[in-house]
Order: structure tokens, then C-alpha cells, then sequence
């Protein structure tokens, strides 16, 4: 029997099969609409940080370029769906979103940096809070990627709002990617006996430099803590650390093509567009790498 190729949308194929390797859900309930389901709404949601436009002109791209008929869709559904969608969909499930990423790509054995980086909330203008009242005020979401040296790939996102401090969020996000990191990079900020102990223990190496007024006291005592900070001296690579500015470069390609700012109001979606913004950047980064070609077999 001949088959005929079916040429689709790519970045709404490799959508649908990270939805398929993170676990996501065609339907939160039976009881659900059947108009749309989470896939489709996961793509617009993903399409529209691309796009980098408001909801209300994102539903008018596409209706004047039949995205609605690319999925099958009667219609395009109404911008307050995708907001309630975004809403209600917990951000743990576009963590793991951005995590399954490296699946596509089959990440083994990474050298990976984790660097911090900001979005700006309401993206105010410097000058004009200048001119106002003469106080620049700090109003970001921040945000801490774990990203791939070598391909560049988003391999972990945490966000959040309080502002506290990002070291918590390394050995958490390290412990997620076991199967896929072999050395971890980081800047001063991580310096930590603790996060060198965690990473040995995992049998990953680990470069990060030291503090220059690095305190030297420890719960195990000063002279156990001396000998445990010369053997970290003793594997740091300065050549290997280097690699960590690729992380950087990363940050501001997202900053560059996604927009530095979320759009959001509430706390909680600011967080979850920071991290959607992520994916955003992995499927259209994973685009040019690979292509999915799918067959009709007529019946």
C-alpha cells in the first residue's frame, strides 16, 4: 500500500510529542469540554510566547492564518480559554514540559551551567521611572535555567517572585536531571560545600569557584571542612568553568527573541510565563535540529 506524505505544522509536531513524553493530559476531567483539549491549548499557549503578543492578538493571528484548521478545530477559542487554561494548569506540568525537552534531542551525559536571569514584570521604561519619582524600582521574576553547553538546551527552569535567594534551587534542579548531567557549572553564587558534596555523591563533577572572603567554618569542624575545600580546589577546572559563559548567551537569546518581560499581573502566571518561555525557545531551538515527517496510510 503507497503512502502519502503529510507535511504539518513542525513546531506544532514537536509540541505535541514533548506533551506526550511529559506525561501531559488529554483532559483534566470526563467531564471536560471536548471542543479543545490540554494538547491543542498547550501549542496555542507555547505559540503564542513565540509570537511574543497579547492574547487578544494572538487569536487574531490566528484566525487570519487558519490555525484552526492546521488542528482540526472548528474554531479558534476565545482568548479568555488560553488565559483560564494557563491559569489553572499547575506549573510543575510546564517544568516537566521544559525537562522532557532533552529527550528529543537524547541529552546524554551533559555539561551543563545553571545561571539566574530576571523578566521584568510591568517592563517599565528606566528613564521615565527616572523622571517620575528618581527611584528605579527592582520588579522581576526571577528565574534560574539549567542549560546544555553543547546544543544550548533549556534542561531545567525554576521561577518564582518572593525574590530569595537562587542557591536553594541547585541541588533540587541538579537532583531532576541525574540521568542526564555529567559536570555542572556554576558562578560564585553557588559556592557551597553542600551542593560540591551533593554532586560527588551523584558522581557528577562540579566547577565552581570560590568566594573570595569564603567563610571558614563548618558544622564538621574547621580542619575536616579545610581538607574537604583543597580536594574541591583540586578538581576545579579553570578551562572547563569557562564553557559557563555559553549560559549566559543563552539567557539573552531568550531575552532576545521571547521578550524580557511577562506579561501577567498575578505572581503565579508571571511564573509560569517565565517558564513557558523557556519551552518556547527549546521548540523552535529543537526545530532547526530535527524535522517530523508523518505519513497518511489511506484506509
Amino acid at each position: 500500500m503507497r503512502l502519502y506524505p503529510v507535511r504539518v505544522n513542525n513546531f506544532y509536531g514537536l509540541v505535541e510529542r514533548l506533551c506526550w513524553l511529559a506525561g501531559v493530559p488529554c483532559r483534566n476531567s470526563l467531564f471536560s469540554k471536548k471542543m479543545y483539549g490540554n494538547i491543542k491549548l498547550s501549542f496555542l499557549a507555547v505559540y503564542r510566547e513565540k509570537l511574543n503578543v497579547s492574547y487578544r492578538r494572538f487569536v487574531e493571528i490566528c484566525e487570519e492564518n487558519q490555525i484552526a484548521h492546521m488542528l482540526g478545530l472548528k474554531r479558534i477559542p476565545h482568548f479568555s480559554t488560553l488565559q483560564k487554561f494557563v491559569q489553572r494548569t499547575p506549573k510543575l506540568l510546564f517544568e516537566l514540559m521544559v525537562r522532557a525537552c532533552s529527550k528529543l534531542l537524547n541529552v546524554r551525559n551533559s555539561v551543563a551551567a545553571i545561571d539566574g536571569t530576571g523578566f521584568s514584570n510591568t517592563n517599565p521604561s528606566h528613564y521615565y521611572e527616572k523622571r517620575v519619582d528618581g527611584v528605579t524600582h527592582s520588579n522581576y521574576t526571577k528565574t534560574v535555567f539549567i542549560s546544555d553547553i553543547s546544543t544550548k538546551l533549556v534542561l531545567n527552569v525554576r521561577t518564582f517572585s518572593d525574590h530569595s535567594n537562587e542557591i536553594t534551587t541547585f541541588r533540587p534542579m541538579v537532583q531532576e536531571l541525574l540521568s542526564v548531567l555529567r559536570t555542572v557549572l556554576a558562578d560564585k553564587g553557588y559556592d557551597s560545600l553542600e551542593n560540591r558534596e551533593f554532586c560527588w555523591l551523584h558522581g557528577l563533577n562540579v566547577h565552581i569557584p570560590f568566594r573570595k572572603h569564603a567563610s571558614q567554618k563548618d558544622k564538621y569542624g574547621q580542619q575536616h571542612y579545610c581538607a574537604k575545600r583543597r580536594r574541591a580546589l583540586q578538581k576545579f577546572n579553570l578551562k572547563t568553568y569557562q564553557k559557563r559563559a555559553i549560559a549566559e548567551s543563552v539567557n539573552s537569546a531568550i531575552k532576545q527573541t521571547l521578550g524580557g518581560f511577562v506579561r501577567a499581573k498575578n505572581a503565579a502566571n508571571q511564573q509560569k510565563q517565565a517558564t513557558i518561555k523557556a519551552i518556547a525557545y527549546n521548540i523552535e531551538h529543537i526545530g532547526r535540529t530535527i524535522k517530523i515527517t508523518l505519513t497518511l496510510v489511506p484506509q
